[in-house]
Formats: structure tokens, sequence, C-alpha cells
């Protein structure tokens, strides 16, 4: 088996498509680390310009006001009035902590900020609005989503004015390396990943038509085979990391590489947001084992249905069909909202946006509270065992051989 194994390794490494899908990744990371990362622009930035003339419109604002006669004003110049008095002192501390280089005091400031921001302005269009890049590509819940997000922001701002590390923009921007990967998780990465998993092991079965005499030298059995190439294309998967590290290393050297006890904010719908902030706290190190525990589950389900598929219909293009439905599985339900109506946290398909389940951010999109990661692990692993367990039995079969 050892010599079986060395075999399908050389064969692995050397296949010039394989090759070029490594390639292909490592471009797309350096290009990302060397143009991408360093234009990045969060909606939720550290903003002085932005914060001073805010406080200063407020204030001309408030000192024109002052003294005046307000009997007959209309009740939204009062009701501004009031907002502004309370939100512009923390705006002006804000201000002040910047040019000290307080960031402590920036992060304990800020986080009162968006819970006393969010207090007014969800659900309050008339007088007050949320950032306008919320309200981009006519998103009709985007308001919904920078609720969340100053949320999500508070509690993260919370646990800064806390730390016992040294703190930077970049943390707060989310710009340093460890929580790029965050950023990432929670978007295409995954995806981009499992289908390089499915492109990578989507012949591994068929090519052995080009080597029949010496494959028929090696004497084990078809299942053997088959575990013997699900672990070398899982080797294979593991090595789609060495240029995402390379990348990350870059962004590292740019903007600093964090650390594993930064904060990652996890929803929790069960708490109450004008009070406890509807979030929980997980460390950015949990987040990222959890992210990496699942995505290596969904390596697994693939290349366990590539086998499968491979020695039932042994037609690269129905490897293909049927990875990708697996992968996009959840466009033909994914809908907001569509959790308060469905159980979609009992298909393994809602489980693909690795970040977003870790984070229970699909939680939010979807109104379900019920998909969860220990879940997703169960299901995912279930789907994989009973996968290969019939892989196993169809090879036990001589109609199936793998070599004719």
């Amino acid at each position: 088996m050892w010599s079986y194994f060395k075999f399908e390794i050389k064969q692995f490494f050397t296949n010039k498509k394989n090759l070029a899908i490594y390639f292909l990744l490592a471009f797309a990371t350096l290009f990302y680390a060397f143009k991408i990362a360093p234009t990045y622009n969060p909606i939720e930035s550290v903003d002085y310009d932005e914060i001073e003339a805010r406080y200063l419109t407020r204030q001309e604002f408030l000192d024109h006001m002052e003294g005046s006669d307000l009997n007959g004003v209309h009740p939204s110049v009062i009701y501004a009035i009031g907002i502004f008095k309370e939100i512009n002192p923390i705006d002006k501390k804000r201000l002040d902590a910047l040019d000290e280089g307080d960031l402590k005091q920036y992060a304990d400031l800020t986080r009162d900020w968006y819970y006393f921001t969010n207090s007014f302005t969800y659900r309050n269009e008339a007088f007050f609005s949320y950032n306008s890049k919320y309200f981009i590509e006519n998103n009709k819940y985007a308001e919904d989503d920078a609720f969340y997000a100053y949320l999500e922001q508070a509690v993260r701002y919370d646990a800064y004015s806390k730390a016992d590390y040294e703190l930077s923009l970049d943390i707060f921007e989310q710009r340093t390396a460890l929580q790029t990967f965050e950023r990432l998780s929670k978007g295409l990465l995954p995806i981009i990943l499992i289908v390089c998993v499915l492109l990578l092991s989507i012949d591994i079965v068929k090519k052995d038509q080009r080597h029949p005499s010496i494959l028929k030298g090696f004497p084990i059995s078809d299942w053997k085979k088959l575990l013997v190439k699900m672990f070398v294309a899982l080797l294979g998967s593991v090595a789609l990391f060495a240029p995402l590290l390379i990348g990350f290393f870059i962004i590292g050297l740019q903007f600093g590489f964090g650390n594993f006890n930064l904060p990652s904010p996890m929803y929790a719908a069960q708490l109450d947001w004008h009070l406890e902030g509807q979030f929980e706290m997980m460390t950015l190190g949990t987040f990222i084992v959890q992210s990496l525990t699942l995505l290596f589950t969904w390596f697994i389900v693939i290349i366990s249905v590539v086998l499968l598929c491979s020695i039932l219909f042994r037609s690269e293009m129905v490897n293909f069909a049927v990875g990708l439905l697996l992968i996009f599985g959840e466009n033909f339900y994914a809908s907001r909202y569509v959790g308060y109506f469905w159980d979609v946290q009992n298909y393994p398909t809602s489980y693909i946006q690795v970040g977003q389940i870790i984070s229970k951010r699909r939680n939010f999109y979807y109104m379900n509270n019920n998909l969860d990661f220990t879940l997703g692990l169960q299901l995912l692993f279930g789907l994989a065992g009973v996968v290969i367990l019939l892989m196993i039995v169809i090879a036990l079969n001589k109609r199936y051989k793998l070599m004719k």
C-alpha cells in the first residue's frame, strides 16, 4: 500500500491541471495581498475627518439654536437638539482620544457611540439614517444589515477597551492578517477553496486509465485504493493553504499580523439588543479553529462524493456537476428570513458559508437560531460517512472495478 500511496502522491502533484490550480490560487492570493488588501475600505472605519465634520456641523446647529425661543419650533428640531446634545460630547471625546493617541479610551467611547447611535437610528429613517454605504445595489434590507453591523462593532470596541494587547487603527479596521482571514472566511474564500478541492479531485479515478498496466501491478483491493486516493486528495487540499499563508504573511508585514485574542463577535438572537447587544464574544483564535474544522469537513465531503460518482458514472463532467450542485445547492432556497418558514438548519448545504456559520451571521440572515457549528459538523460528517460507506460497498462489487 505504501508503494501505491507514493505513486498516487507523485501523480497528484505532477498533474498539470492540479499544478495550474495551485498556480492560479497563488496568483490570486498575491494579487489580493498587493492590490486589494491595501485598498480595503471598511464601511465602519476610523476616520478623524468624518468624525470632526459631523461634530462641527452638529455643534454649529446647537450654537445657532442656543438661547432661541423653541415655542412653535417643529418637534423634529427639538428632537434633534436633544440627540445632538448627547452624541456631540461623545464625538468630542473621541476626537480628543485620537489626538492623544489613547486608543483604549477611543475604543471605550466608540462602543458607547455605536450603542447610542443605533438606539435612535434603527427604525427611525424619518429623522436619521445609517451610513449611506449600506444602501447600495437596492438592498431592501440595508437598515437591518447596518443595525447588525453597529451592534457587532459595539461589541468589538467593548473588547478593545479591555484589551491586554497593543491596539492600533489597523486592528480597529480589521486590516491585520488574522482579521483579514476572518473577513474572507465570511465571504467567498471557503467557496473558492472548496471549488478548488473539487477541481483537484475530479479526475483522481479517471486518470488511472492512462496507466492501466502499472496500476494492475499493485496487489491491493479497489476499496483500499479509493481510501488512499481520498487521503492523497486531502493532502492536496491542505496544500491549498500554502499560497494563502504567503499572502497573509505579506498582509501581516503591511498591517500587522494581529493575535488570536482579538475579538470575534458571535450573533446571539436570545439577547436583548437594548441591554446586552445581541452578541456574544469569542476569540479570533476560536473562530479560526472552528472555521478550519468546518472547512476541512467540507473537503472530506466533496472528495468522497467525487470518488463515489467516479466509480458509478466514470465521467468527470458528472463529478463536476454533482460537486457544483452540492457546493451551490444553498442558492436554490437561500433568501432573507427563509429560515423562519423552513428548517434550513437540517440541510448540509446550509453550512457552505463557513465564516458566517461560526459567527452566526447566517442565523441573522435566515432568521433561524438553530444553525450551529456543532450541528453542521454532525450533518457533514454524517453525509461523508454514508458516502464513504456506499463507496466501499460498491467498490467490493466486481461490476464496478476501477480497472477493467
